[in-house]
């Protein structure tokens, strides 16, 4: 195949600026940058895709839990308002649980399946602390040895492209909710040292048999968080977690991927007709499945 030299040339010249591009800012400069970019926001929406998949076996058994959580959100910052809702798949039996959460005008109406319940917030500012969910992500890339791969188009836009592992402390704190998570489905009782959190992480093995990989897109424009990626696995035994039992393994893995989009567009949050007489107090209980994700709130 023969090449015009004019169109090598311009190829050259695209590749080099690019590789340039990339390397114009360090990954500690592009994380201050993520951090004073959500210290503006206004509005935004956002979706996410997490899946769990937890195998226990021993000697005589072998049973699984796999499930998936789909997650929307919208968090209007100037109106202090803000909706999610999550549906969760139990694969194994093909039940499907729902959440939907609203908060307007000081008020927080929650429906999980077909229950509705109201209350009102005292603490807004908390409250709407919560529904931003976005600095707590750019602290988690913060607080993370990331490495600066280049620039990657997503969603059309120019994006810089990171990947790393959250520093020990973070790392510690993570693994640890997955570990007393990973026990809510599981045929094997609670040890007793998790039971009455006596357990004492840095005398296990559990940072050496776990995996915690975090990649993120940056718009190159804004230094917006765009998506997010963590990918976290975990095998546990009583000799990782350094206890006295009968032997069996817990492997867990949950993976799950953020998109925020819509940043400083029009955002209303209208709660539906059925919920204003919704009583104050739920009296139903909630279903442990939640949990595995990491939270009692989906």
């Amino acid at each position: 195949m023969k090449f015009n030299p004019s169109i090598i040339i311009l190829l050259a010249v695209l590749t080099t600026t690019l590789v340039v591009s990339a390397q114009e800012i360090g990954s500690d400069q592009l994380k201050q940058m993520m951090a004073r970019s959500s210290e503006n926001l206004t509005t935004y929406t956002y979706s996410r895709f997490a899946e769990g998949k937890i195998l226990y076996t021993n000697a005589s058994v072998q049973a699984k839990f796999d499930a998936v959580k789909i997650t929307e959100g919208k968090v209007n910052l100037v109106n202090q308002s803000g909706w999610w809702s999550s549906k969760l798949t139990d694969k194994k039996n093909g039940e499907t649980l729902t959440w939907d959460d609203y908060f307007v005008n000081g008020t927080e109406y929650a429906k999980m399946g077909q229950s509705w319940t109201k209350h009102a917030i005292n603490d807004t500012a908390r409250m709407m602390e919560a529904e931003n969910e976005i600095p707590g992500q750019v602290n988690l890339i913060k607080y993370s040895n990331m490495k600066l791969l280049g620039l990657e188009k997503f969603q059309g836009e120019d994006s810089y492209k990171l990947t790393g592992s959250p520093i020990v402390p973070v790392y510690r704190g993570l693994i640890s909710l997955q570990l007393l998570a990973a026990y809510f489905p599981s045929p094997f009782p609670l040890p007793d040292k998790l039971k009455n959190q006596t357990l004492d992480i840095n005398s296990t093995s559990l940072m050496n048999n776990s995996r915690i990989i975090l990649t993120a897109w940056v718009s190159k424009d804004r230094f917006l968080l765009r998506r997010l990626d963590i990918n976290s696995s975990l095998t546990i035994t009583p000799q990782i977690l350094n206890i006295s039992s009968p032997d069996y393994m817990i492997e867990s893995n949950i993976n799950e991927s953020t998109v925020y989009n819509d940043f400083g567009s029009p955002l209303k949050i209208e709660v539906p007709t059925e919920a204003q007489n919704a009583p104050s107090r739920f009296n139903g209980t909630v279903d442990w499945r939640w949990a595995v994700f990491g939270s009692a709130r989906p």
